[in-house]
């Protein structure tokens, strides 16, 4: 099913927390403390100059350009080509589908199954080369799931 959209000022949007997400670099002035595994701040009149499309992480600079929507009202995930503004795939996830979080290796997209008001709330793991989902894991509210850049825990 290949569905047009227009997303005008959306598409900008979702492009610059794309290539935040995928750019993994951290706002700051110029020789500022950055989270443990943020590289440091490049350019301080600039502070996204490390996030264009040329400063992709080599773990997914080769992948496919795709914007992954959740939709709660039909618990799925759109997948959509930013190159041709299609809805060129759609898979089923758990409930209220709220977020989809790279890992902090950036080898898997985690979308958070909300379940809001209930306990059975799950993660369901996304291939960002293949763009397919794998096997839900349970948690029981997944909402503002983040990791830190090294993958280790914060404390």
């Amino acid at each position: 099913m290949r569905t047009t959209i227009r997303l005008g000022g959306v598409a900008t949007a979702l492009a610059v927390i794309l290539a935040l997400c995928v750019g993994g670099h951290a706002p700051g002035a110029a020789g500022a403390d950055v989270v443990p595994g943020m590289p440091p701040v490049i350019d301080r009149a600039n502070l996204y100059s490390e996030t264009g499309p040329d400063k992709l992480s080599p773990v997914v600079a080769h992948l496919p350009p795709r914007v992954y929507v959740p939709n709660v009202k039909s618990n799925e995930v759109h997948v959509i080509d930013p190159v041709t503004l299609t809805v060129i795939d759609r898979f089923d996830v758990g409930a209220n589908p709220q977020h989809v979080v790279p890992s902090w290796d950036l080898s898997t997209l985690w979308v958070t199954n909300n379940a809001e008001g209930r306990t059975d709330g799950t993660l369901t793991p996304v291939d960002p080369a293949t763009g397919k989902p794998g096997k839900e894991v349970v948690v029981d509210d997944p909402y503002n799931l983040y990791f830190t850049p090294d993958g280790a825990c914060p404390g």
